[in-house]
């Protein structure tokens, strides 16, 4: 005997005769899965008939290698655009670091270089006004001393006999003269040159024909001095222009070095343009004091270049 579900013989599944009204039978079909090179799967279905009530249903579709291809070439496609953009984009952010990074530096650069003017500008302010103009009675440049028209070197023997003595007279005022144009900073106690008396001169060739506008007479100062005073410093001095050395000069001016000054001390001349000039002669007129000796530590003389002159 047929057991039968009562639900279903409510609902008229059943016939009279007890067995059902609708019958099917399930086929079962496996599909197989093919592995391509790219490791991409592809369902290769063979034909599946449905049957329902003893009819078929039709056939699956199959998907071909052919359609696989186009599908890998698309995706690759696909990739090979998004690396260009990528690549694009990299390069576009090196180019704007870069960029930015020279503008940076070229701004460093310039508050670098506004700085370091700066600095220089105020360092000039401290430095001696002698500093920032040429010397032209200066020996490394081609100025010297010519002992033959100068005062006589302080020589405190008073009998000079012997011919080494004279010798040696001879080479120590030349030595001492040309200190007077080495243009040393650095002025030390003692080296000078010392001519007799309170009254004398030194005869200068100077480096360049130069229309003379300044001149800087140095000394030791009070506190560099051992004995507290400096009275061998020069006080009142002359300064002549020459052409030639035979002539007589041109008067420039008279100026008056402070004993209670700076060591190099700058005199704008009171009478300049008086000419072009390749020689000058510095008359001391007197010192502040000492009757044996008077001592030069350095002379300059500033001036300009006459506009047709060759520089070199």
């Amino acid at each position: 005997m047929l057991r039968r579900s009562f639900r279903l013989q409510d609902r008229g599944y059943y016939t009279e005769e007890g067995t059902p009204s609708v019958c099917y039978r399930e086929v079962v079909h496996r599909i197989f899965r093919k592995r391509t090179s790219c490791g991409r799967v592809h369902h290769n279905v063979n034909s599946i008939e449905h049957y329902t009530s003893g009819r078929t249903t039709g056939t699956l579709p199959t998907l071909t290698s052919a359609t696989g291809t186009q599908a890998i070439r698309r995706n690759m496609g696909i990739r090979t655009t998004s690396s260009f953009y990528a690549c694009g984009f990299l390069g576009l952010l090196l180019l704007a670091f870069g960029i930015i990074h020279y503008t940076h530096m070229h701004m460093e650069m310039r508050d670098v270089q506004q700085k370091v003017q700066s600095l220089r500008r105020q360092m000039n302010m401290f430095l001696p006004l002698a500093n920032t103009m040429p010397n032209f009675a200066l020996e490394s440049q081609g100025a010297r001393v010519l002992h033959q028209l100068s005062s006589d070197t302080y020589w405190p023997q008073e009998d000079i006999g012997i011919v080494w003595d004279r010798i040696f007279c001879w080479w120590y005022s030349s030595k001492v003269q040309r200190q007077v144009i080495q243009g040393h900073s650095l002025l030390r106690p003692g080296e000078c040159w010392p001519f007799s008396g309170d009254r004398g001169h030194l005869f200068i060739s100077l480096s360049h024909p130069v229309s003379i506008t300044h001149v800087t007479l140095s000394h030791i100062t009070k506190s560099q001095s051992p004995y507290g005073h400096i009275a061998s410093a020069p006080r009142e001095f002359s300064i002549y222009g020459m052409r030639t050395t035979d002539e007589e000069g041109t008067y420039l001016g008279t100026l008056v070095y402070d004993q209670d000054g700076a060591a190099d001390q700058t005199f704008e001349l009171p009478n300049p343009d008086k000419g072009v000039f390749r020689y000058v002669k510095l008359q001391i007129e007197n010192n502040w004091g000492n009757i044996d000796n008077t001592c030069l530590y350095s002379f300059k003389v500033h001036g300009k270049l006459p506009s047709n002159s060759t520089v070199t």
